[in-house]
């Protein structure tokens, strides 16, 4: 499941994205789609973006299509309630990307998986007042071999739900049209699958 990384790490922080690497990524995975977003930061989102002791660089995104062509969503017990989403996780400062993908995947699902397609370079520029934080994903499109995910412990994931492509659409559109003190997050998140859906709707 680990492929070689032609990136090995770095003795010092990468940049959140590395031009030199995302030409690598498109000339082996196909090229990405750019895209930047403005997002006012609620307290929610300020809470965390303006800290000091942010661990990663960036994120990686990643659409898991199993072999009857469904796509893997899954909750965390903080989620709310009826709240799926596409895994994700950080992606460390001297890690490179390739190698983040494969150690998320591993860590959240168990999944022997290929990349299909790297889909898109999301960055975000969250907005409080005068002041701007910025973030961004790397987007994947994945195939398995049609297990049932498991993931660490760790990982707090309380469940695991496919869903047909058509369903990513519904998914972006509950996290959009969440209220209440998880309402930015839900807006932030929502973008992502949105790319996503496009991608797969073709």
């Amino acid at each position: 499941m680990t492929e070689p990384a032609i990136f090995t790490r770095a003795k010092t922080r990468r940049p959140m994205i590395c031009e030199d690497e995302v030409q690598f990524l498109a000339a082996s995975y196909g090229a990405p789609v750019h895209c930047t977003f403005n997002i006012q930061a609620d307290e929610y989102i300020r809470a965390y973006r303006w800290r000091k002791d942010i661990d990663r660089r960036a994120e990686v995104i990643f659409a898991i299509q199993d072999t009857e062509e469904r796509i893997w969503l899954h909750a965390k017990r903080h989620y709310p309630a009826h709240i799926f989403r596409l895994p994700s996780g950080g992606l460390n400062w001297d890690e490179p990307v390739i190698d983040a993908l494969y150690r998320e995947v591993a860590e959240e699902t168990s999944l022997d998986v290929t990349v299909e397609r790297f889909i898109g370079v999301v960055q975000y520029r969250f907005i409080a007042g005068e002041r701007v934080a910025t973030f961004a994903s790397y987007v994947f499109h994945l195939k398995s071999d049609g297990s049932h995910p498991v993931s660490d412990p760790s990982e707090e994931i309380s469940e695991f739900r496919p869903v047909l492509c058509s369903q990513i659409a519904q998914t972006a559109a509950d996290l959009r049209n969440l209220i209440g003190d998880r309402k930015g997050w839900g807006q932030w998140r929502a973008l992502a699958h949105d790319l996503v859906y496009e991608h797969l709707s073709g």
